[in-house]
């Protein structure tokens, strides 16, 4: 009976030591793995999988530190990696190593600081990462990881600009017709910037609805306004003889072409196209003699100052003309210029500009564009001349291609 006893007190005994094993390899566990947290957050389509939470305790020689970032949406996306903070500061480094094999490993002290910008994944792909904290002096410190979604603005427009080197504080002599490549040149406006070509320009060409465009300008809400590079097929009045007269722009029989041109070429594209103002600068001033003149033809053919500000009526609409002022902008002055990228060779017979310059005996005249490439005023209203369309691109588009003849952009919805 005795035997037995010390037996079983024995067995106890072992137990005990046993569990208290247990619970020291147990504790020292917990120590170990006190910083593991997983934490899981998604950011506009970026899933992020920090294994060892944000916020990670450093106590040990060496400790590893696993994060993942998943792209769950169909387009690519960009991400950063970043140590927002170092509580204290210590002296350690840490080496960093990734699936992604476009990833360079890195070893560098680990403080405040950017660890990677602009990382690229594509569609459905995870990148891997393991972090190994170098802690040779055995510091207790604690650092917060953040990885975040870096967002890219690859709208049309930010393509364009990102495809040009931009021209700034530029003093343009408007009187000088532009022959020579002047690039894409920024103009500040009363609501931000606009950005619009000049000269002889080989990098604006955009192909779109089955035709070929040149990019005009980036108007200040990064819209992207569109010409035709060629004219519709017939030759048409800006107002018939029973619309004499017509400031109306809307009720004129070019906008009824175009809004049938449009309805044959372009209705099927039409959320790329923006419905947006065009201006109809009919606006006047009074001299002292009482004689009404159009400021359009004071400000293009006497000061030679092209105005990208309205001073006439808004026209909203999804496809209209160029101004006059947009054309001089371009390059064009009132003569003749073929090296200039509005130019179109072998045209028969001038182009509308939907600027008018007088208005006698209530017949309207309008600047016009010759088959020289010359900005012509006094046209009469009910002269056959070409159309040539222009639309404004949406904000959510982009693009692809680098906008030369051979490789012009070709448009997507975002």
């Amino acid at each position: 009976m005795r035997k037995k006893y010390t037996v079983t007190l024995i067995a106890i005994a072992i137990l005990i030591v046993l569990l208290l094993g247990v619970e020291v390899h147990y504790q020292s566990y917990t120590s170990e793995k006190s910083d593991l947290s997983a934490f899981i957050k998604v950011e506009e389509g970026l899933s992020i999988n920090y294994l060892n939470g944000t916020e990670i305790e450093v106590h040990k020689k060496s400790q590893q530190v696993e994060f993942s970032v998943t792209n769950q949406l169909t387009e690519t996306l960009y991400y950063n990696i970043d140590i927002l903070r170092v509580d204290p500061e210590v002296s350690a480094t840490y080496r960093l190593v990734s699936s992604d094999s476009n990833f360079q490993e890195i070893i560098q002290p680990l403080t405040q600081n950017a660890i990677a910008s602009r990382i690229a994944i594509l569609p459905g792909d995870t990148h891997r990462y393991q972090m190994e904290i170098i802690n040779d002096d055995r510091n207790e410190f604690v650092f917060e990881l953040a990885i975040t979604k870096e967002n890219v603005d690859n709208s049309f427009a930010n393509t364009i600009l990102n495809n040009n080197d931009i021209k700034e504080n530029v003093t343009t002599l408007f009187n000088t017709t532009a022959t020579e490549n002047e690039g894409l040149i920024k103009k500040s406006t009363e609501h931000g910037s606009e950005y619009y070509f000049r000269g002889n320009i080989s990098n604006n060409y955009v192909s779109f609805a089955n035709l070929l465009w040149r990019i005009v300008k980036i108007n200040e809400d990064n819209t992207v306004k569109l010409v035709l590079d060629n004219t519709t097929e017939s030759l048409v009045a800006m107002n018939n003889q029973e619309q004499v007269g017509n400031t109306d722009f809307l009720m004129s029989n070019a906008y009824q072409n175009l809004t049938n041109w449009y309805n044959t070429y372009l209705l099927s594209y039409d959320d790329y196209i923006a419905s947006t103002y065009y201006c109809f600068d009919n606006s006047v001033s009074t001299d002292e003699m009482g004689q009404i003149n159009y400021l359009s033809d004071i400000r293009l053919f006497t000061d030679y100052l092209p105005n990208t500000v309205c001073s006439g009526l808004n026209v909203s609409a999804k496809i209209a003309l160029l101004t006059a002022d947009e054309v001089m902008m371009a390059g064009a002055t009132n003569t003749g210029n073929n090296s200039y990228y509005l130019y179109l060779n072998g045209l028969q017979a001038s182009w509308w500009t939907m600027t008018p310059n007088k208005k006698e005996n209530n017949v309207l005249s309008y600047i016009t564009v010759s088959k020289d490439g010359a900005l012509t005023k006094d046209v009469s209203e009910t002269s056959a001349l070409f159309l040539r369309p222009s639309i404004t691109i949406t904000r959510k588009t982009i693009a692809t291609g680098s906008g030369t003849i051979d490789d012009p952009y070709v448009l997507s919805l975002m």
